[in-house]
């Protein structure tokens, strides 16, 4: 990760939004919006991958994550406006995005939002609307229970995030542990990998270091209800899924693939919810096409 470099922008209203980037001089942008509970950090280490396909990457923090400002009430429409700001400070007019589990339902907020600026939107594991009806019946039950609590009781919500912000902070190799037992063997398999072991706890220890705060935020934004076009045909996307994945599952890209009717969609059997690192560049490779 030390290729990496750690930046950050104050926006208009003089919040700070962090970010990690390589590769300035590379003529490809990239942008990626990372999955909930983790970071900017947690992207694969290799950056001969980034330099071979030519490409000059920004991962950003949202709110609280990081050493991006939090703040509370966030909707991701405010997310994407603040991505819209980087893209402007760095005066990228062009670029493809990658948004991974989460991040996925913010990705195709910002691409609805500011489709002149994209050339792909490529949804890795990807979250569909928590707060709709025509999702309610394929939401994984971790999600459903996610949503609930934030809705109704928050304060719940907000205890639980609190409680492991603690339990990473007094115990990190335990919860981590914990975190790693509970995965399915294909995603196992990935974490055995002591690289991205490292960047994958790298990205909970940003996450929650503010005593859960920002995910519990995160949360919030993520439960408010959205209305989403369908993209413009000049946009590409594509849609990754692990067969195995227990986390947005199956049936969740199923529903993506109906939305985006044009899209490319890559279901792999082998692959759970971490298969963004494990096709890292065969991701890359197609957000550029």
């Amino acid at each position: 990760m030390n290729n990496f470099k750690d930046s950050y922008i104050h926006l208009r209203d003089n919040r700070k939004l962090s970010f990690k980037s390589y590769g300035d001089k590379n003529e490809n942008k990239v942008i990626f919006f990372h999955g909930f509970g983790s970071s900017a950090s947690a992207i694969h280490p290799d950056t001969e991958i980034l330099d071979k396909n030519n490409i000059h990457f920004i991962a950003v923090n949202r709110p609280g994550y990081g050493d991006s400002t939090l703040i509370e009430k966030y909707t991701m429409e405010d997310v994407a406006d603040d991505i819209n700001e980087l893209l402007d400070c760095k005066g990228i007019q062009k670029v493809s995005v990658i948004g991974y589990s989460a991040g996925g339902l913010f990705s195709q907020v910002f691409t609805d939002k500011y489709s002149e600026k994209v050339i792909s939107l490529n949804l890795v594991s990807s979250a569909i609307p928590l707060n709709s009806k025509e999702t309610k019946k394929i939401l994984p039950s971790n999600w459903k229970m996610i949503s609930y609590m934030n809705r109704y009781f928050p304060w719940m919500s907000k205890t639980f995030f609190r409680k492991l912000s603690q339990d990473l902070t007094n115990n990190l190799e335990t919860t981590i542990q914990k975190s790693i037992n509970q995965m399915v063997e294909e995603d196992k398999r990935i974490v055995n990998d002591a690289n991205l072991k490292l960047v994958i706890t790298k990205g909970a220890v940003e996450a929650y270091h503010n005593k859960g705060a920002a995910v519990y935020n995160d949360a919030l934004a993520l439960c408010k209800k959205i209305t989403l076009n369908k993209p413009s045909s000049n946009i590409k996307v594509n849609i990754w899924q692990g067969r195995k994945d227990n986390i947005w599952t199956p049936s969740t890209s199923m529903y993506l693939r109906e939305k985006y009717t044009n899209s490319t969609n890559s279901f792999l059997d082998d692959e759970g919810h971490l298969l963004y690192l494990s096709q890292w560049e065969e991701i890359l490779k197609k957000s550029l096409c």
